[in-house]
């Protein structure tokens, strides 16, 4: 059971305790066997003793309370609010003053410990917000300038391109002239290569008929290779017969010697067959003679024919490349065909885009005076861009400004905040929100 008692009652309880003591001490001391001359004396001293105690209790108990909110006092003064549940006033069971200040003193830490505590929070997301504000407002300040150096390279570049657009829609006046030119000469061109196309067909059929008759001439230079190189070969048999003939007119020259020999030994009667041996001997002298006149003949005729049958290889390997060169010539031919049909076709096309190129140079004057139009009014819309830009930039560097002087009072927190010690891992007391914000921050921000 707790009973709330002021201070003041308590001092007048304690008063009447002590003179309640005080007027019953010499009753106690008469109960006591004690000499007469002594009691008065015992009763006096057992009344301050008695006050003394109960005062010292009633002191003691009072400033026991005071000395705990003096401390708790001194350490919140000083920053430490690291006391966990702060002054125990549940134990008390007369309650004062002092436990209500005790109870202040406990709200107030706990308060300060959440208040500290959301401190914290804000000026660490205040020095992130900060720090993130602040680059992204470098990078925009960076982007603001090249926007800004791009705007007056803009502006320039329009200026210029107005000037260029002015110069090109005079040349296109021009081209649209020189269309019309193109048109003409496309159509004479078109008449050329029309032309063109039928004279190098005739000059194809020609050449056609040219490389037939060149075909057959070197296949007659093929057959002529193939007789020569057969009668290389029957002349090569020549010396092999003239062997036999030289053979056997060597034997009838010895036949012709017995016989004028044996016709001497007949005499008279052997005369007759000696004559006729004589002219054996001569006949084949004669044939000899003859077959070395003909073998000199045919050593010349194989030379003759040699050279006759290596003409006949390089005749072979002219009339290979020949047929090469023929089949170039035909594919040659094949081409220019092909490529006048093309040209003569091309020529078609060339006419009708020279055609569309008229109408479309006509279109384009229509369009580039329009062109000329839009970049006369973009120069003055981008040399509005460029002051707005200007002005932007100027916003931008304000709000660096501001991101800077935020960061410096984030900083300025965190060094007051740092003051207070609180206990590790203690949470705020301020409710968040479902972002992870303290709702308290959210709405000062």
């Amino acid at each position: 059971m707790k009973i709330k008692v002021q201070i003041g009652y308590k001092f007048i309880l304690g008063f009447i305790g002590v003179v309640f003591t005080a007027a019953f001490a010499p009753a106690i001391v008469d109960a006591m066997n004690i000499v007469e001359w002594i009691k008065q004396p015992l009763s006096f001293l057992m009344a301050i003793l008695i006050g003394l105690i109960l005062g010292s209790i009633f002191t003691r108990s009072l400033t026991k309370d005071f000395r705990q909110l003096t401390s708790i006092a001194n350490d919140i003064s000083n920053g430490d609010l690291t006391r966990p549940n702060g002054i125990d006033v549940n134990s008390k069971i007369l309650q004062d003053e002092s436990t209500e200040l005790a109870l202040a003193l406990n709200a107030m830490l706990k308060n300060l410990k959440g208040l500290v505590n959301h401190i914290k929070d804000a000026a660490a997301n205040l020095a992130e917000a900060a720090g993130t504000l602040n680059t992204l407002m470098a990078k925009g300040h960076k982007t603001t300038e090249d926007v800004s150096t791009g705007t007056s390279k803009i502006f320039e570049g329009a200026l210029e391109q107005a000037g260029h657009v002015e110069n090109a829609s005079k040349t296109i006046k021009e081209m649209a002239k020189m269309s019309d030119d193109v048109s003409d000469k496309a159509t004479d061109m078109a008449a050329v290569a029309s032309q063109t196309k039928s004279r190098v067909q005739k000059a194809v059929a020609i050449s056609t008929s040219a490389l037939k008759k060149m075909e057959s001439i070197l296949q007659g230079v093929d057959s002529t290779k193939d007789m020569v190189v057969r009668l290389e070969e029957k002349i090569n048999n020549i010396p092999k017969i003239l062997d036999v003939i030289t053979h056997i007119s060597r034997q009838t020259d010895l036949l012709a010697l017995n016989a004028t020999i044996e016709a001497s030994k007949a005499g008279e009667h052997g005369r007759g067959f000696a004559i006729v041996a004589e002219e054996v001997r001569r006949f084949a002298d004669n044939t000899n003679r003859s077959v070395e006149d003909v073998a000199f003949i045919v050593k010349d005729v194989k030379a003759e024919v040699e050279r006759l049958v290596n003409a006949a290889a390089e005749s072979a390997m002219f009339t290979q490349g020949g047929r090469e060169d023929i089949n170039k010539v035909k594919g040659a031919l094949d081409e220019i065909t092909a490529f006048t049909s093309e040209v003569a076709d091309k020529g078609a096309v060339i006419l009708t885009l020279a055609q569309k190129q008229k109408e479309g140079a006509e279109e384009a004057v229509k369009l580039m005076e329009q062109i000329a139009h839009i970049a006369r009014e973009n120069v003055s819309t981008t040399e509005e861009v460029d002051t707005v830009v200007d002005n932007h930039r100027v916003s931008i560097e304000e709000v660096l400004a501001s991101a800077k002087k935020m960061s410096e009072l984030s900083h300025e927190l965190n060094q007051v905040v740092a003051r207070f010690k609180l206990e590790q891992g203690e949470l705020s007391l301020f409710p968040e929100n479902e972002a992870g914000e303290i709702m308290i921050a959210e709405k000062a921000v």
